[in-house]
């Protein structure tokens, strides 16, 4: 199996900073888009909200892994554009470990807005990490891997973008994470299964607005990827 490449980060000076914001206003307008899924609707880059990022599929898979009936609303918040331009901010500036966990959407139940009923977010890594043999986790074959429980959808992807670099481009390796809180309402398969679809969701939007080439390899449209059987090892 191909090895993982490392996401290479530059080591900028901070006298760069006015070039940076520069660069920002001129490429935030021009992200790269892709073909779009069934499952997955493709805005136009200035349309990008969290009403828009999941479709029917995904957000019924919302429901289900947290408990949402269809008789309450979802609500949302976040800024998948801001979260896009964050990382891509941090990779420029050459401080990828500040690109952790940034926020990208968060779906509530109801008027609840406390606590999340799931959560998505993505973050800048230079290595896809192994699993034990005792994991919690299942490992699934999407993008450079992907793993899922009761509670996570995780997914690896490289993204090769001329957003990268002050425009230079470059291919990062980022991470995906989609969490229920605080406790699942579904398990097994159908909960790994629903975790992996809105994290697949989530990471295409997510591809698009960073402007990956060829929506980072990610599939057009999410079905149940195959289960990796061998674990203690990375893709």
């Amino acid at each position: 199996m191909e090895k993982t490449s490392l996401a290479r980060f530059p080591r900028l000076k901070l006298q760069i900073a006015p070039v940076l914001t520069a660069a920002f206003l001129a490429i935030s307008a021009c992200q790269a888009g892709g073909e779009g899924g069934e499952a997955s609707p493709i805005p136009s880059p200035g349309e990008w909200s969290c009403d828009k990022i999941l479709g029917v599929q995904a957000e019924q898979a919302v429901r289900r892994v947290s408990g949402i009936p269809d008789s309450i609303k979802i609500s949302r918040s976040g800024d998948p554009k801001d979260a896009a331009d964050e990382l891509v901010a941090n990779y420029d500036a050459g401080t990828p470990d500040s690109a952790d966990r940034l926020d990208f959407c968060r779906f509530y139940r109801g008027s609840e807005v406390v606590i999340p009923a799931v959560e998505v977010r993505f973050s800048l890594t230079r290595k896809v990490e192994a699993l034990s043999k005792n994991s919690i986790v299942d490992e699934y074959r999407m993008g450079r891997s992907a793993r899922a429980n009761d509670r996570l959808g995780i997914l690896y992807f490289e993204c090769t973008s001329d957003r990268f670099y002050l425009g230079g481009g470059a291919t990062v390796l980022v991470r995906g994470e989609s969490r229920v809180n605080p406790e699942p309402a579904a398990s097994g398969v159908t909960a790994r299964e629903d975790n992996l679809r809105i994290i697949y969701e989530s990471s295409r939007a997510f591809s698009d607005l960073l402007g990956c080439k060829s929506n980072a390899g990610l599939p057009a449209s999410f079905t149940m990827p195959p289960e990796v059987q061998e674990s203690g090892t990375s893709s």
